[in-house]
């Protein structure tokens, strides 16, 4: 087997030969000997040859050629090769060979014309993105190209290693696995004799069109620092919290000299960091004479950066206080608290505590305060152990904050300092002045009732910001009281713009005669079915007579659009409450005239457990697109058609919010009747046009925090497959059972987040794995033409069933079923429907296949099935060409990894854009994987092939090789569309 690689080898390196005589532009590096067959054999390996000849071979070699140092060709020495080829190089054994020992051997190999051009180039500036803490030292590519995105060229052309202070690669004595332009660097501390790595940095070249690609410009100079205690620190951290904005986020390039402007590598210092991630350090525990010079450094920053433009500062956020861990202003939280209030990157950070002193003068330790993450004060790092309050605010560009128009509430004084202090928080004035401050103010405007600024009074204020509203207390000020202040909020514009407004009639259901007056959205909306509107934008409360709830003097107890109207007698100091009447503001098309229309009947409860629970949140997902999200109106009677008063229960609630329940509790026998609803719509949704379903996602598992299958991470992974809008969600668990069965305390299932299941809320620590869909209108869904697929009947059912899964069926036909199945038909093998069988079916889906076990029919066997695949657009008629098979990894590491990305690299241009199917067979006898009995953990055309070691009975995968079917032009020929 061995000699016909051999055989092959030398035909693929005759033809490429010969090939060169035809072509002007090939480019071939120079030839190399590094090794002689003296010892083990002939050695002339890729990675030798790149730590030897830096720079001089490409990352990614096309072709190998091959020839002894005499000029003869490899086939005719009859050494036995062992390898000849662009990923490993050339090794020739002694042991090998029937003479006991090879030839001596040289190398060349071909690259792309690039490589070759003349042309100026540039060094990049100097990474260090790890340290031989661990296994060593990885200044990997692939690493370095996600950590500095864009400062790296796509192929070096050459790399330039050395200690972080300044040492040669060479004069260390380390053992290095790898310094090449195709992997990076690496350094194992097991290869070295006293157990670790040196700790290196590394650079690049390119050409010198990547380094001038985009226009740069450098900072000021910075020294906040002297070498008098330790030495000198202008590190990236202390600088940026000493001058906010003032420095990138990252870096391109660090200049450092001494303060009188001295070149840095001319003071003979020992330099311990200079770099674009920390910055600069000096020790003086480094330095012969015991002290640093003083130095001073500047940061090269993209040229956008720089340039001078107005800038805006946010509101200030509090959303946490240090009672717990510390106090955590990250973006990540503020973002989901204040949605929209933050642009995407953040210019400046500002800090400062929730009384205003400065952050620098709490003496607190910061654990992070950056325009990435926020600001993070841990109580664990403070010597009294516990942060200062903090609030945050930041930087943005000056159309940020001209997003949209904004208008500002009119002046609020409801508080006066002769108790406490001046407390005018939102919570109390919107009490007392329901719908006239919008629900997240964007600012908040303070001064005195007599015109003064808040900040001429001198007075101590505690709280003024647009989450709390302002609060002076009495007890901070040293010369007595607060002054008498008065606040308004700015508001978005469209909250100031008069709207049409649409009002409930006035209600007026309870009396303060007994405990006091109960005017409860609860017990209205019981009592006046489908006259309130499900969400209340404004309550507005009067007395009976008319009078303002205000000039009553009463005190109430709530008021709002979330409970309705309560005032109690026991809070009242001179006797009971007034009489009150309410009446709420509800969206204009609730009270629009035009047509209706009723829903079907629902029962989805009896009342054998604890009553009978018609609830618009479990109808919603039993019933996904069959309920508008906003009833008018909701019917109760029984499933026999009695009428819901006429039963005599006691119901607890019956609402177009909630829907309807019975609890058997409150009935006098124990039981509730059996009850059904129906919901009154607005017409247009039960005339309006037809729908679809997505494909089923499940993009997570619930192995961490739980299953998150929300909206915002399915469209970045599923580009185009969501619609805008989605009308409603449908959730299973990802072996079709329905999502109320399982039994999972369920967080968020809803069109505008998505699905999420917490594990930290079930019973048994974890979430079942669930899958969603959503429905789109119809026009969003792909129409045109659309075919069936041949008939598959690839398993019978006498074993465990009849397994027609998508999985096997792909494995055993690739490239005869589309990637996105639109439907399933399922009959017998004869022809027979598979309703006419009376058989039980497991699954019959799209997603899955088919299966049907025997162990769920009642006579012990499944029939025989078949199935066949409804696809979409031209997949019956298209052309598939498939690429050559490519093996570029083996199992003997933690598995076999053939994925798409790095495929691309090692393979250039030979796979298209987007594949459309993937076969996977080994390498030794070509047997399908599906026939191997291994698991995947990756199976996809635009992922690739990956099988984990960790995964198989044995402990260790085959060795597999993959291919790829693209769309190919009539003459056979992938169309790339790169």
């Amino acid at each position: 087997m061995k000699g016909v690689c051999i055989t092959l080898i030398a035909v693929l390196l005759i033809g490429s030969s010969q090939q060169t005589k035809t072509k002007d532009k090939e480019c071939w590096t120079p030839w190399f000997d590094r090794d002689n067959p003296s010892a083990t054999g002939d050695w002339e390996t890729l990675i030798d040859l790149h730590k030897e000849n830096p720079g001089k071979i490409c990352g990614n070699p096309l072709k190998i050629q091959v020839q002894t140092i005499a000029g003869d060709s490899m086939t005719s020495t009859g050494d036995r090769i062992l390898q000849a080829d662009t990923t490993t190089g050339f090794i020739c054994r002694n042991e090998d060979q029937k003479c006991g020992k090879c030839e001596d051997y040289r190398v060349r190999f071909q690259c792309p014309e690039s490589f070759c051009k003349a042309g100026p180039r540039c060094w990049t500036s100097w990474f260090n993105r790890d340290n031989p803490s661990e296994d060593g030292d990885q200044e990997t590519l692939i690493e370095l190209w996600k950590e500095y995105p864009g400062k790296i060229c796509t192929n070096p052309l050459n790399i330039e290693v050395q200690t972080t202070s300044g040492d040669s690669m060479a004069s260390t004595g380390d053992t290095i696995a790898r310094a090449d332009t195709a992997v990076g660097f690496v350094c194992k501390n097991k290869d070295q004799k006293d157990g670790k790595c040196k700790d290196y940095h590394v650079r690049f070249q390119c050409f010198k069109s990547f380094c001038d690609k985009a226009p740069k410009c450098w900072t000021q100079w910075f020294d906040r620092d002297n070498p008098s205690a330790k030495g000198d620190w202008e590190t990236l951290e202390d600088l940026r919290k000493e001058y906010p904005g003032k420095i990138c986020d990252n870096p391109i390039h660090i200049h450092v000299q001494t303060v009188d402007g001295g070149h840095m590598t001319l003071t003979g210092d020992k330099i311990h960091k200079a770099d674009t991630t920390t910055g600069f350090i000096c020790r003086n525990e480094d330095q012969k004479k015991g002290k640093c010079k003083d130095y001073r450094v500047q940061f090269m920053c993209p040229l956008s950066f720089c340039m001078e433009g107005p800038k805006c500062w946010t509101q200030w956020f509090d959303r946490d206080n240090p009672s717990a861990t510390g106090d955590w202003e990250t973006l990540k939280d503020l973002r989901k608290e204040y949605p929209g209030k933050i642009c995407k990157n953040p210019v400046n950070i500002l800090v400062q505590t929730t009384a205003g002193d400065t952050m620098d003068s709490t003496g607190n330790k910061i654990h992070i305060a950056d325009t990435t993450t926020g600001f993070v004060c841990r109580n664990e790092d403070q010597k009294k152990g516990k942060c200062k309050d903090y609030r945050v605010q930041f930087q943005c560009p000056e159309r940020f904050c001209k997003a949209a128009p904004k208008c500002w509430t009119q002046w609020f004084d409801r508080d006066n300092p002769s108790a406490t202090g001046d407390w005018e928080t939102l919570k109390d004035l919107r009490k007392e002045n329901p719908g006239k401050i919008c629900g997240k103010p964007l600012k908040i405007q303070v001064q005195t009732t007599a015109g003064g600024t808040m900040a001429s009074t001198g007075d101590k204020i505690h709280i003024a910001d647009t989450s709390t509203g302002f609060v002076c207390r009495n007890k901070d000020q040293t010369g007595g009281n607060c002054k008498d202040y008065r606040v308004r909020f700015q508001c978005p514009a469209r909250f100031c713009k008069p709207a049409p407004k649409c009002w409930t009639p006035w209600f007026d259901r309870d009396n303060p005669s007994a405990t006091g007056d109960w005017e409860t959205l609860k017990d209205l909306r019981k009592e006046n079915p489908g006259k309130i509107c499900g969400n209340p934008l404004k309550i507005q409360v009067r007395t009976t007579a008319g009078g303002t709830m205000a000039s009553t003097g009463d005190k109430i107890h709530k008021a709002d659009t979330a409970t309705g109207f309560v005032c109690r007698n026991k809070d009242q100091t001179g006797g009971n409450c007034k009489d009150y009447r309410v009446r709420f503001q509800c969206p204009e098309m609730f009270c629009k005239p035009g047509p209706k229309c009723w829903t079907p009947w629902f029962d989805r409860d009896n009342p054998s457990g604890s009553g009978d629970w018609e609830t618009l949140k479990d109808l919603w997902k039993e019933y996904p697109g069959k309920i508008c999200n906003s009833p008018f109106d909701i019917q109760v009677q029984t499933t026999s058609g009695d009428s819901m008063a006429s039963t005599g229960d006691t119901i607890a609630r019956v609402d177009t919010s909630t829907g309807f329940v019975c609890k058997n509790k409150d009935q006098k026998d124990g039981k509730c009747k059996d009850y059904r609803v129906r919901f009154q719509c607005p017409k247009s949704f039960c005339d309006k046009a037809p729908k679809c379903w997505t494909q089923w996602f499940d993009r997570d598992n619930p192995s961490a925090t739980g299953d998150w299958e929300t909206l915002k991470d399915l469209r970045k992974e599923y580009p185009g497959k969501i619609c805008d809008n989605p009308i409603h969600i449908h959730v299973q668990t990802v072996d079709g059972g329905h999502m109320a069965s399982t039994g999972d305390k369920i967080y968020k299932a809803d069109t505008s987040t998505g699905f999420v299941c917490e594990n930290k809320d079930q019973a048994d620590g974890k979430c079942e794995d669930y899958r969603v869909r959503f429905q789109c209108p119809s026009s969003f869904c792909p129409m045109g033409p659309r075919c069936w697929t041949p008939w598959f009947d690839r398993d019978n059912p006498s074993g465990t069933g009849d397994w027609e899964t998508l999985e096997y069926l792909r494995g055993e036909n690739p490239g005869k079923i589309c990637h996105n199945p639109l439907q399933i038909d399922v009959q017998t093998k004869f022809g027979g429907s598979m309703d006419s069988t009376g058989d039980v079916i497991t699954v019959a889906d799209t997603e899955s296949g088919f299966i049907c076990k025997n162990s769920d029919q009642k006579c012990g066997k499944c029939k025989d099935y078949r199935v066949r695949f409804q696809c979409s657009g031209n997949f019956c008629t298209q052309r598939v060409c498939w690429t050559k098979w490519f093996d570029r990894d083996n199992p003997s590491g933690k598995g076999d990894f053939e994925y798409l990305p790095y495929l691309r690299k090692a393979y250039p241009k030979e796979i298209c854009k987007v594949p459309l199917y993937i076969d996977v067979v080994t390498t030794d006898t070509n047997m399908p994987f599906i026939a191997t009995g291994q698991i995947s953990s990756v199976f996809s055309p635009t992922q690739g092939f990956a099988c984990r070691n960790t995964e198989q009975k044995g402990g260790m995968c085959l060795d597999y090789k993959v291919r790829f079917g693209c769309p190919c032009t009539c003459e056979g020929i992938i169309q790339h569309r790169e």
